[in-house]
Formats: C-alpha cells, sequence, structure tokens
C-alpha cells in the first residue's frame, strides 16, 4: 500500500492487561502495520494487577489511546459517554475499519462506529459473553445485548467453531456473518524451544525427578483453579513426587494461597506470580502435563502453545477445547467441576510418563500452523480486503 493510501484501522478492547485477546490485538496490530496498515488501539483503564500490554505497543510503535470511561462493569451513564466519546474519536481520525474485541468494547465499539458512519465494522469473540454459570436474568440479558450488537457490525469473527455454532444456535446472528480466525502467536519460539530445562527448573527449586503439573491463566473464579488444587491434593497423596505449579496472578491469589495452606500443601505449589508473555515458552517447558480448568474460555491459547511443545493437555470439555484436544490421543478431556476425574487423569499422566511423552509427541505432530500469527495476519487482512471491497 502506498503511504498516501494506508488503510486506518482502529482495535477496541475493554482492558490492555497481560491476557490471550490483549496479546491477539498486539500481534494482529503489528503484523498489519507491517503489511501498511496503520493499525491503532483504543482501550481503557487497566487493572494493576493483571499486567499491561503498554509497553510491548511502544516498542513497536503501535499507538494506544486510553479513554477512562470505558470500563468493564456496566453502568448506563459511563457507556452511554463512551458510547459518544469513541463516536466523535473515530469520526475525527477517520478510520476505515473499527474492529472491537471483548464484550464490553465489543458493544460500545461497535455502536459508537455505526454511529460515526464506518463502513467496515468487525467484532472478534474471544469467548462467549454469556455462560451458565450466571443467573437465568443476566445470561439472557447479555444474549439480548449480543443479538442487538450484531446487527450493528458488518462481520463477526470467532476463534473456535464451537462459538459460533452456540452463537447460531441462540439465534444471535446467521452462519453467514461469521468468519473463524484462530488466536495466533508467533508458533516458532514453541516449537523450536531449546533453553535448558533443567535450569529453569532450578528456577522455582524443582528437581529433574519430579512431575510437574502446571497451570497457566489469570487467577480469578471462572477459571477453576480451585478443582485443580482439590484434585492435586488427592493426587500428592498418592505420588510424593508431584509439584503443581501455578503461572500467573490475580484477584483471587490470596484466596488460592489460604486454601493451600489449609490443605498442608505450600511445599508442594509454587505461585510464579505474573509473567510477561515472552515468559511463557519458558514456563512451559517447566511443565510435565499441562491442565485447564476455566470454566469459561473461547479457546485458550496455553493449550495449542503446550501441544507445540509436545506437552501433554488435560482440560475441562468446554467451549472450543475439544478442537485441540483429541481424549485418550494428545490429552484428556474432562467433566468440568469434576475433581476426582480431573484427579484420576492427571495421576493417569504422572505415574505412566512414557504415555505423558507419547501423548505430547502425537499432539505435536498432528497440530498444523493453524494458530501463527503470520496465518492470523494474513486471514484478517483478506477479510478487510473483501469488506472494503464490498463497501465501495
Amino acid at each position: 500500500m502506498a503511504e498516501s493510501k494506508k488503510i486506518k484501522v482502529l482495535n477496541i478492547i475493554t482492558l490492555f492487561s497481560v491476557g490471550g485477546a490483549t496479546e491477539t490485538v498486539v500481534s494482529m496490530a503489528e503484523g498489519l502495520n507491517k503489511k501498511g496498515y496503520d493499525v491503532h488501539i483504543a482501550t481503557g483503564p487497566n487493572i494493576p494487577t493483571e499486567g499491561s500490554m503498554y509497553e510491548t505497543a511502544n516498542r513497536l510503535n503501535i499507538p494506544v489511546y486510553t479513554f477512562e470511561n470505558l470500563k468493564r462493569a456496566i453502568n448506563l451513564i459511563d457507556d452511554v459517554r463512551i458510547i459518544l466519546e469513541l463516536a466523535r474519536f473515530i469520526r475525527k481520525n477517520n478510520y476505515d475499519i473499527v474492529h472491537t474485541h471483548s464484550s464490553k468494547a465489543g458493544v460500545v465499539g461497535r455502536l459508537a462506529a455505526w454511529l460515526a458512519g464506518t463502513k467496515v465494522r468487525l467484532h472478534t469473540i474471544h469467548g462467549l459473553p454469556f455462560h451458565r454459570y450466571e443467573s437465568w436474568f443476566v445470561r439472557n440479558s447479555f444474549k439480548l445485548i449480543e443479538k442487538f450488537a450484531a446487527l450493528t457490525c458488518t462481520k463477526l469473527v470467532a476463534v473456535t467453531h464451537t462459538i459460533v455454532d452456540v452463537m447460531v444456535k441462540n439465534n444471535l446472528a446467521p452462519r453467514e456473518k461469521f468468519a473463524v480466525i484462530r488466536s495466533g502467536f508467533n508458533i516458532d519460539e514453541y516449537i523450536n524451544f531449546n533453553q535448558d530445562v533443567s535450569a529453569l527448573r532450578k528456577k522455582y527449586s524443582l528437581k529433574d525427578d519430579e512431575v510437574v503439573i502446571g497451570k497457566v491463566s489469570r487467577f480469578s473464579i471462572l477459571k477453576g483453579h480451585k478443582y485443580l488444587v482439590n484434585a492435586f491434593c488427592e493426587i500428592s497423596k498418592k505420588n510424593p513426587k508431584t509439584k503443581l505449579l501455578l503461572i500467573g496472578n490475580g484477584e483471587i491469589e490470596n484466596s488460592l494461597r489460604e486454601m493451600v495452606k489449609q490443605m498442608n500443601l505450600t511445599d508442594r505449589v509454587i505461585f510464579t506470580g505474573l509473567i510477561q508473555p515472552e515468559e511463557i515458552p519458558s514456563a512451559i517447558a517447566v511443565v510435565d502435563i499441562l491442565v485447564h480448568t476455566s470454566l469459561l474460555e473461547g479457546l485458550a491459547r496455553v493449550l495449542p502453545q503446550a501441544i507445540m511443545m509436545e506437552k501433554p493437555v488435560i482440560s475441562f470439555d468446554l467451549d472450543g477445547a475439544h478442537e485441540v484436544i483429541k481424549d485418550g490421543v494428545n490429552g484428556y478431556l474432562i467433566e468440568p467441576e469434576n475433581d476426582a476425574m480431573l484427579s484420576d487423569r492427571i495421576l493417569d499422566l504422572a505415574t505412566n510418563l512414557e504415555k505423558a511423552k507419547e501423548f505430547g509427541r502425537i499432539g505435536k505432530k498432528n497440530l498444523s500452523d493453524e494458530f501463527s500469527t503470520q496465518k492470523m495476519v494474513n486471514q484478517i487482512h483478506e477479510l478487510y480486503t473483501s469488506l472494503l471491497q464490498s463497501t465501495n
């Protein structure tokens, strides 16, 4: 693209904290800018405990604008303000495309872009905005909001086929309005990882003969840490060589630490604290079995990341997990909230390390390049091009 004809894109996301959705937005912006786009990001004020991606964006010369009224919590006055504020900002900067991410930003951002007259308006669904752990009223209210918001955008992008199926089943948007584009990342960092694992283990005081069970995620209730800690309580009694590595931080960290203390597992459970995205390959490398117990997730990036590093993976059978985990082949899919089943499956691999390694080898062999940043960027570029052409 010629310099004078750069296509201007505004990505809108509720928070700019460390996490899969934000990392996807930054990777997408970096890749599209290399293709000649001019990509900006709008976001709300960060929650300090959740880390920040501002430094990464600044290093990549991606402009990030913070709007104080863009908040995760629903507040009618603030929400009307931010819709109008974003609409003015979009008009002033004459964006060709507005692409929203995350539930809150997805609603206010799409409405703002529609009011501003932006012709191409997209929303990526990284995870469903409603779930079974909400009350009937809240769940159905979110469905109504999402159905209305879907009417205001040109295209919906989902990171899994399962998300599309659920949205269509709930009559929130027609299937033809969706495109499935995976949340991409630098797969070479995982496939070609070659650091000394023994040295990395020493960082966490882990011995080479210990079996390390790991979980990578923000510490929040819906990430399901308590199920893994409960399961590990039983595992630790049956296999004294096991250790649990909890990678991340968040609002329930103190209660988790207290739970671990009450179970007398303080010397068996390691809390790493918040790590940066570039540290994730090193963290996964020290793990023998990667476990994911989230109750709400589109498709956690850590699952394909671990698979690419030849790690067996165990996950609750929710949302898009089954799209990368084949039960009994490269890992196990567990009935959600079933501590006993979770414990049994982890123990099966922890006491059969050759089986665990075989799961890892099969998983890596069968996973394609569909999660690569380059493939994601190319698919987004093709979609943008198609949508721009259809509006001219």
